[in-house]
Formats: structure tokens, sequence, C-alpha cells
């Protein structure tokens, strides 16, 4: 069952991941798909028959017996929940037989359990019944056995007495359970136990009416006496596997719930899921805020050159923008200033004036100081970086004198930036 368990699992798994990279195709109608709205019908009977293998101290095999198999049936009554979740109330009677070579134990279990039912294609990014046809469950529950049991000799067929195997309990009768322990072949109140059973199991839907079911479970014991013999270092357990045939109940004008299918981009809780693209969408428009906040107003380039060339006289200028009390240069000034070295590599007689601003500060001794760092960033990139002579270059550090705009600290930090750059003005031979 671990085997089939994990192929299940796998399989979920690779169908969520390749439906992650698809597109729905799904062609829906309406009375297929599922909504809070609409009456579906949710009741359901199945009628089953299946083996009973028990495990328990007796068993000489490790999983799947080369004897011993007993059959019984099974009913159970399922309501649904919603298309992913379900219970189910469950009997099932069947007799067993577990042993080996020296003693083996025989009994009949009555088995009542109640359990919480998910259908694991619903858990698909596509939610639904796969190729509208089948469903692959698992549940978990608790149940109740009522059980008897009796502990025979392999070779002789009779009944296994205390005084055999434990003299000191002689007076208790016969390993029975459920029988008379001084007559094994008279009948008394059935013995009682906890199970807890997991299960697997297989839908198919046939049309409105019923379903063919293919369902296994384990069904462990939690006080190890289903054999009466309290050896081992496991529980008593059994495995019950069984073909159902399951009736829909309620009006054949509407599916059953179970085989509807969700819209895209809900859990399991009909809850819509966390969008994955959501946080980066978010972050991507806030750093859009953010460079619209800071970006640097393009101004028509015929204005820029007649105030450079009213001002500086000579409009053959770059301007160089940086943040609050910043004086590095980006990747776009240095690209921008590189048009500038190359001019002057082509025309070595020309030379370089270059003037600094900044507003950011409120003491003019500050403003002075950073508009004299940024003079010499610039100054840097086009000596240490381009190879242009040193002497070829003039700084002229204004701090806050000849502001092109006024300084005002209630003005947005995309117009207080035009206060905050550096001018680098060349000059012909």
């Amino acid at each position: 069952m671990k085997k089939i368990f994990g192929i299940i699992v796998l399989l979920a798994t690779a169908h969520s991941l390749i439906a992650q990279f698809s597109t729905d195709h799904r062609q829906l109608e309406e009375h297929m798909r599922y909504s809070r709205d609409k009456q579906f019908n949710t009741w359901s009977i199945a009628v089953g028959y299946g083996s009973l293998i028990m495990q328990n101290d007796l068993s000489s095999y490790a999983f799947l017996p080369d004897r011993h198999w007993s059959f019984g049936p099974m009913i159970k009554l399922s309501k649904q929940i919603h298309p992913a979740w379900a219970l189910d109330l469950q009997f099932i009677e069947s007799d067993y037989r577990s042993g080996n070579e020296e003693y083996y134990s025989e009994g009949n279990i009555n088995d009542y359990s109640v359990n919480l039912i998910t259908y694991i294609n619903q858990w698909f990014t596509y939610p639904g019944p796969m190729n509208d046809r089948w469903n692959v469950y698992m549940k978990l529950g608790v149940g109740l056995t009522a059980f008897r049991t009796r502990v025979r000799y392999t070779e002789t067929d009779e009944f296994v007495h205390r005084r055999d195997v434990d003299p000191e309990n002689e007076e208790d009768g016969y390993i029975v359970l459920g029988y008379d322990p001084h007559d094994p072949t008279k009948m008394i109140e059935r013995a009682k136990e906890l199970v807890i059973p997991f299960s697997l199991g297989v839908q198919y839907r046939i049309n409105r009416s019923f379903d063919i079911g293919f369902e296994t479970s384990m069904r462990w014991s939690l006080e190890d006496k289903l054999d009466n013999i309290l050896l081992g270092a496991n529980n008593d357990k059994y495995l019950y596997t069984n073909i159902h045939l399951a009736y829909k109940i309620g009006k054949k004008n509407k599916r059953h719930s179970r085989w509807t299918h969700r819209g895209y981009g809900f859990n399991v809780f009909d809850k819509p899921k966390k969008d994955p693209l959501a946080d980066e969408v978010a972050r991507l428009e806030e750093e859009l805020r953010q460079y619209e906040a800071n970006r640097i107003i393009k101004t028509d380039t015929v204005k820029i050159k007649h105030h450079a060339l009213r001002i500086y006289g000579s409009n053959n200028m770059v301007s160089v923008f940086f943040d609050s009390n910043d004086s590095k240069l980006d990747t776009k000034d240095q690209v921008d200033l590189a048009t500038i070295g190359l001019y002057m590599t082509k025309n070595p007689r020309s030379t370089v004036e270059i003037y600094g601003y900044n507003d950011s500060a409120d003491n003019p001794d500050e403003n002075l100081g950073v508009s004299k760092k940024r003079c010499k960033e610039v100054l840097s990139f086009f000596v240490d970086d381009l190879g242009i002579d040193k002497n070829r270059f003039s700084l002229y550090p204004k701090g806050e004198d000849d502001l092109l705009l006024p300084k005002d600290a209630n003005k947005n930090n995309q117009i207080r930036i035009i206060n905050r750059r550096a001018d680098v003005v060349v000059f012909k031979p």
C-alpha cells in the first residue's frame, strides 16, 4: 500500500506541476461547473465485496499471504461536503484466519468506521474529475471492531487451552474472545477494539446514477488483541480491499457534487489562492512609483542649448543629476560623459569646465562641499577612467549659488533634483 500511495502522490504532484505551466483548456458545460449557489446531489450509498487479510502476531507472512484469504461484504453511506471533501460511514463484515506452522487464529469481524475523505484530483491546479470520469481519493478515519477470535493448533485444529502455553492462568480456559472460555464453540458477546483505518481508492463515473470503485484500506488496531495473543512489537492490523458499486441518491437532472469541476485559482477549501506573481507585481509597481517620483523631467533640447550658451558661453554641454547629497555616477551618466570624452580625444585642444550645484543641505558650506565632490567625481571619470589630461579641465563648485530654480524644500523631489547636478561644458579650440 505504501507503493500505491507513493505512486498516487507522485502522479498528483506531476500533474500539478505540469498544469502550472499550461493554460486551462477545459471545456466545461454549466452543469459540470461547481458553485456554492447551485444545487448538487451529495448523498450516495455503496455496496461491495472484497478480501480481508489479517496480519497479527501469528502471521507467518510479511504482507500478502500465500494462504488464509478471507472475503466479506461492505456497505457505506457517503455525504459530499464539497467537491474536495466528503464523509462516510462504513460497515465491513468478514471471517478471517491467520497463522503459522504451529498456531493459527480464526474469527469474525464486524468493522464500523467514520472517515474523512479528500479527492486528490481536486487538489490539482485545474481541479475536477480526471477526463470527467475518474476520481482518486484517500481517507482517514476512526472505527470500532466487534470481533470473535479463537486460537487453534495448525496440525490438529484443536482449540488451544491456556494450560498448554500459560499454566499459571489455566483457570482462564481456552484462548478465545467472543466465545465462552470454557466452551470455545459457544458464542458470547463480541469483544471490541478501536481501529484507525487509512484508505486509498479510485472511482469511475458510469452515469448520473451509478459509480464503480476500487478501495483498499489498512486498519490498525489500538490494543493488539484481535488474535488474543499479546506478543510482538506491532499491533494487529488487517488489509481490506474491495470493489463496490455506488448509487448516487437524488434527482438525476443534476450532478453529484463529487463529479463537479471547481474554478481555477481556488484552494480545496474554496478560498482564493494567493497569486504567486502578486508580490512581484506589487514590487514592480512600487519601483515604478519610486522611479516616477525621482524621474528627471525631460526638457526641450533647443531650450537647454539656448540657456547653456547664454550662461556658459557654449551649448556643447552634458548635465549629470544626483540624488540628495549624492555624488556617484551611474551607468547612464558615464555613457553621457563618454561622448564628451570622445569629442575631447578627437579635438585635443578642446577644454572642459565642470560646474557643481547642490541645495540639499540647510548650511551653504555643506552645499558647497557636496558640489565640490560632484565636480571631483566627474573629473575622476575623465582622468582615471578615460585617461584624459587633467590640465584640460577647470572645476567651478557653486554650492547653492546660481541655482537654476530657487531653493525651496516644499518642491517635490523630481523638481529639486534639477538643482542637484553637475554641468559639463565643452569649449572648442
